[in-house]
């Protein structure tokens, strides 16, 4: 009986534990695609710019921590996405040339720093998606 109940809040705790990481993916990637209606990304770079970039990968990201939210079963398709797009994030600024003539430090920021917190947030989701199938096969 005791241990019944020990999975079944093993359970409840990984389940929270990812919906609260694929909640925050989510608005990490909400902040990036509306970003370029908040910071002045119009001189982030030529052609393709801070602007798009942060439009492109913040939809993905989006989507990524929405698929997550709404079927968690079938989430390890987009899982693999996020540590590319967070890689991607760190370093466009460099790729893209945020910098070349007008500077833009809160674009570069900004984008860095999503991309290191999408990388901890995928980090963390493996991790408790690991632990959650150790404490699967121990039952």
């Amino acid at each position: 009986m005791r241990t019944r109940t020990l999975s079944r809040t093993s359970v409840a705790a990984h389940s929270l534990a990812l919906a609260t990481v694929n909640a925050l993916t989510f608005l990490t990637g909400l902040w990036l695609a509306l970003s370029p209606f908040q910071l002045d990304q119009q001189l982030s770079g030529g052609g393709f710019n801070g602007y798009w970039n942060d439009v492109l990968v913040g939809t993905i990201v989006l989507l990524c921590g929405a698929a997550q939210l709404v079927a968690p079963a079938a989430a390890h398709v987009w899982r693999p996405v996020l540590p590319l797009a967070g890689a991607w994030l760190i370093v466009a600024p460099t790729a893209l040339g945020y910098n070349a003539g007008t500077p833009a430090p809160a674009t570069t920021t900004s984008d860095v720093a999503a991309g290191a917190v999408i990388l901890t947030l995928w980090a963390i989701g493996v991790a408790v998606l690991g632990r959650a199938l150790r404490d699967r096969s121990e039952r």
